[in-house]
């Protein structure tokens, strides 16, 4: 891609097609039909019309800057100037007005932050997509492609909506697992088994885990830590955590709502209630399983997506965001080993996986159905030291 010199209309007409011009600019135009040789010292508001955010840059510099541009955000010369080629250094578009503000913000940053080094470019947000990615993702979970508006919009238009509510899938899920009144009839679960972390390239050493479950809405795990026990509880009116021998400590609000929907045996019986402003979403696929998609939100987490399977209506995949000044991020949890224990299933086995590349196995050996008294789920008072 070449800097075209000044030149006549008809000729830039032809030649402007296949330059990309993200920033809003046409070169000016006059009579002369040969190309005519840039001198060192022009810049780019002498050569282009219409230069705001690049004025005082070399104007032989301008065609490379709108290659980088493209790679950046995967993207041609209409994303952001108008498709009449005699019309590009027009302010038609939207797209141009945010990439001056965009080429100011990353000027302003690598000067007051970086000393006028640059260390900030537009790619270090947008990685090759028009929209940068603000939320992390979990551990193993794939990026949107980095391919551009182009292949997006080849892309077939979501599935639409399913013509039932959010309330009616909940019902199949709870009937799937043997129906309220199995619920009922189970009304505490004790759980015994292991907890295995893995980040990449690196797996831990299981860990014995222990699980207190009790309708309703009351959960106690006991992770061994040596000769210590890490404790998290959760209960109705919020929930505190204990590690090893050290003073417990109150959940946050948001923490004490993520505890609880990381229970798999309490779920069925408060996910109705802990949900908040349920709607069905367009259907997805995990593996090559159709799943129905609920979002909603609780009364401390911005956003949960619950997907059940289409035909089984059992629950599959749950991710819930938990909010910070600075932007959402997800944990996810996938079930699996589905097996009868007092009349109603349960999940044997389920995997969280977290933002930070750590993901954590649960494997049960045992589950039971058993009465659980009030007492186990107190907090302990601080130990002395």
């Amino acid at each position: 891609m070449n800097l075209i010199p000044k030149q006549s209309v008809g000729a830039i007409t032809a030649l402007v097609l296949g330059i990309s011009l993200t920033v809003g600019v046409s070169q000016k135009l006059v009579t002369a039909q040969a190309p005519v040789a840039l001198s060192n010292n022009q810049k780019v508001e002498d050569v282009f019309l219409n230069i705001k955010s690049l004025r005082g840059q070399p104007a032989d510099m301008l065609n490379p800057t709108m290659v980088f541009f493209e790679a950046a955000l995967g993207v041609g010369c209409p994303y952001c100037h108008d498709n009449d080629a005699n019309k590009r250094e027009l302010d038609s578009k939207p797209q141009k007005l945010i990439a001056r503000r965009m080429i100011d913000m990353v000027t302003s940053i690598n000067k007051e932050t970086f000393n006028g080094a640059r260390q900030v470019t537009c790619f270090t947000c947008h990685e090759g997509r028009s929209t940068p990615i603000g939320t992390p993702n979990v551990s193993g979970a794939e990026l949107p492609p980095a391919l551009g508006e182009d292949y997006l919009a080849t892309l077939p238009p979501p599935p639409p909506v399913p013509a039932m509510s959010a309330g009616q899938v909940l019902d199949k899920y709870i009937a799937a697992l043997g129906g309220a009144n199995a619920l009922e009839k189970v009304p505490g679960l004790t759980a015994a088994g292991t907890v295995t972390q893995r980040r990449p390239g690196r797996d831990f050493p299981s860990t014995q885990i222990e699980i207190f479950s009790r309708v309703p809405g009351m959960g106690l795990s006991v992770t061994k830590a040596g000769q210590n026990d890490n404790l998290l509880s959760y209960g109705a009116t919020g929930g505190w955590a204990r590690a090893g021998n050290a003073a417990p400590r109150d959940l946050r609000k948001a923490e004490a709502d993520g505890t609880k929907l990381e229970d798999p045996f309490n779920l069925p019986a408060q996910l109705k209630q802990t949900l908040i402003d349920a709607k069905l979403d367009h259907p997805d696929v995990i593996g090559n399983r159709e799943v129905y998609v609920i979002t909603a939100r609780t009364q401390n987490l911005p956003l949960v997506k619950a997907y059940f399977e289409k035909e089984s209506g059992m629950l599959a995949r749950l991710v819930y965001y938990t909010d910070t000044p600075f932007g959402q991020y997800p944990t996810q949890i996938e079930y699996s080993d589905f097996r009868d224990v007092g009349g109603r299933k349960v999940p044997y086995q389920w995997v969280i996986s977290q933002t930070r590349n750590r993901e954590f196995t649960y494997a049960m050996q045992t589950v039971r159905a058993v009465a659980i008294e009030d007492a186990r789920f107190a907090k302990p008072a601080a130990t002395a030291r």
